[in-house]
């Protein structure tokens, strides 16, 4: 940015420049007063010659032609000596015009500036500038704390940098830290432009971090909602969010009708497979649930590792399903972990959105979470498994086993 400040300043400086040469630079002589001179010469010497024709005609004689040509010589000394000029109107004017340019070639580099500010597009530039920033400490982190770690810095300095603080958010709940996430979230749709596409966007993931968070549609959750439609009435993760609403209030109708009019704008892969197997359960349900395919399921057993235990009365157990690299989870469960160890049976119901199916994943990572406070979201002196990666088509015929091992500092 300092290279295009001072690019702006030398152009600015070279507008007022010329100016101040017009300004400064000397006037050239009377064309005018040039010409007086040239004709009172002319004169003289032809009233000369007239006085020459005369005392050779005898019509005067040589005292009375000394005399006259005297006379004349004199008065064309007069006429051509070299006077000052006096301060006409016309020099006036030219005073005051030249105080006019020095007052533009003054005026012209701060209206440009001021402009400039007004009506530019400098935040932009400053966020453009931010974003490739962010892109260059995205690609050079080696794992995902230390991407955590960079942004969170970068941010601290130049906020204003939305999607910096949407990588962030994503990153924060890829590490499950959920609250922190939502936070990063906020931060940027503080500094994202109002009424783009983009806040929509984010208003739509937004109402996803908090539905995840909160486990349910709560107030804060369809406020949301209703922002991120409020912006951009087809916004993906929105609708889905809607259609899960119903799908769970059992208006398999109104389900089907939010997760069609997502369908459009989900692009390509998982996503939209999602939507359109959530349609499909929708539509199979709606139809009294005839020929309703009830999925695979993995056998899980989670126990605690010896020497550990929960003492908290308001912790909960979560055990988790996700892709690899995906921040939100795919499946989740809520369980009491004072009844450690426990078999848990991970089907379709669990999934965190409705449609999503396991037998549409080769691979899935499976985690255990003790939160002590009881909500989602990794804090220190919570207790955690190893993440395991399973094949969801071998082991629905066998059994995961996760242990308990690890006190999170």
């Amino acid at each position: 940015m300092t290279e295009l400040w001072a690019a702006i300043a030398l152009l600015l400086c070279l507008t007022s420049g010329f100016i101040l040469w017009a300004w400064l630079r000397p006037l050239p002589p009377s064309v005018v007063r040039n010409n007086r001179h040239d004709l009172v010469v002319e004169l003289y010497q032809l009233k000369q010659k007239e006085l020459d024709q005369e005392l050779e005609s005898a019509q005067i004689n040589r005292s009375d032609y000394d005399l006259r040509l005297a006379e004349m010589q004199h008065t064309l000394l007069l006429e051509t000596a070299d006077r000052q000029v006096p301060l006409t109107p016309s020099n006036s004017s030219n005073r005051a015009g030249g105080l006019s340019l020095l007052f533009v070639a003054l005026l012209v580099p701060a209206a440009g500036l001021l402009t400039y500010l007004e009506l530019g597009a400098y935040d932009s530039l400053e966020q453009n500038i931010n974003l490739q920033t962010t892109r260059s400490i995205t690609e050079s982190a080696s794992t995902l704390e230390v991407l955590i770690t960079n942004l969170g810095q970068e941010l601290a300095q130049k906020p204003n940098n939305p999607e910096g603080w949407y990588l962030l958010a994503n990153s924060y709940m890829q590490g499950e830290q959920t609250l922190l996430g939502i936070n990063a979230f906020e931060q940027a749709l503080a500094y994202v432009q109002d009424g783009s596409r983009q806040q929509a966007a984010l208003l739509g993931q937004y109402a996803q971090a908090l539905f995840f968070h909160e486990g349910d549609f709560t107030q804060s959750v369809n406020q949301a909602i209703a922002a991120a439609l409020e912006k951009n009435p087809n916004d993906v993760s929105a609708l889905s969010l809607l259609g899960i609403q119903a799908f769970e209030s059992e208006n398999y109708d109104a389900a089907i009708q939010f997760w069609q009019r997502a369908l459009p704008s989900a692009g390509e892969g998982q996503g939209k497979a999602s939507l359109q197997a959530g349609i499909d359960s929708a539509q199979q349900l709606q139809n009294g649930g005839n020929d309703l395919d009830i999925g695979i399921n993995v056998p899980i057993n989670v126990s605690l590792a010896n020497g550990l235990s929960v003492p908290s009365a308001s912790a909960a157990l979560f055990v988790y399903a996700k892709q690899a690299d995906q921040p939100m989870p795919l499946f989740a469960i809520k369980l009491n972990p004072n009844n450690l160890p426990i078999e848990v049976l991970l089907t379709d119901a669990m999934a965190l959105q409705q449609g999503t199916k396991l037998a549409d994943y080769e691979t899935l990572q499976i985690s255990a979470h003790v939160a002590m406070a009881g909500v989602p979201g990794q804090k220190a002196g919570d207790l955690m498994s190893p993440t395991l990666v399973i094949n969801v088509a071998e082991a629905s015929s066998g059994k995961v086993n996760l242990t308990i091992d690890q006190i999170l500092k």
